[in-house]
């Protein structure tokens, strides 16, 4: 049976599968990325380490209620990934295509491809939302006792 806080363990999970397969893995293609849930990063004028992603859990909207609403049966995770850049949009582009694969395997979807741009000189950004249901059984993300 699932932890009954599992719903508490959503954005680490992401946060911790996001930072192997990026930059900690042998292979990673973004071994120099900085990857952080730290609310400081969310705006590009906090950002001091780049290149820099940004993980953010938005808030959970519960689902799937059985008739004793005794426990949280589902959730509609959406999650908020920003690259911050100090070399060029294609640098946001290439991390936020490695992020969008990433999120694929965890059965996210796209709603609005990420589109980079400039904020100032030498200053680059993507922000791209993904947003699926998860289950408190559900094996992709949930942890299992």
């Amino acid at each position: 049976m699932a932890n009954e806080i599992w719903y508490s363990e959503i954005e680490s999970t992401i946060f911790t599968d996001l930072q192997y397969m990026l930059v900690e893995k042998t292979d990673a293609p973004f071994p120099e990325l900085n990857c952080t849930t730290s609310s400081k990063s969310e705006s590009l004028e906090n950002v001091s380490d780049f290149p820099n992603l940004y993980v953010h859990l938005l808030p959970l909207v519960e689902l799937g209620n059985d008739l004793e609403n005794q426990t949280v049966n589902g959730v509609r995770a959406t999650v908020e990934l920003q690259v911050y850049s100090d070399q060029s949009e294609d640098e946001c582009r290439k991390i936020m295509t490695a992020c969008i694969q990433e999120m694929k395997k965890l059965r996210f979807n796209v709603p609005m491809f990420p589109d980079p741009q400039t904020a100032a000189e030498k200053k680059y950004f993507a922000i791209g939302r993904f947003s699926r249901v998860i289950g408190a059984g559900d094996t992709a993300i949930v942890p299992q006792d």
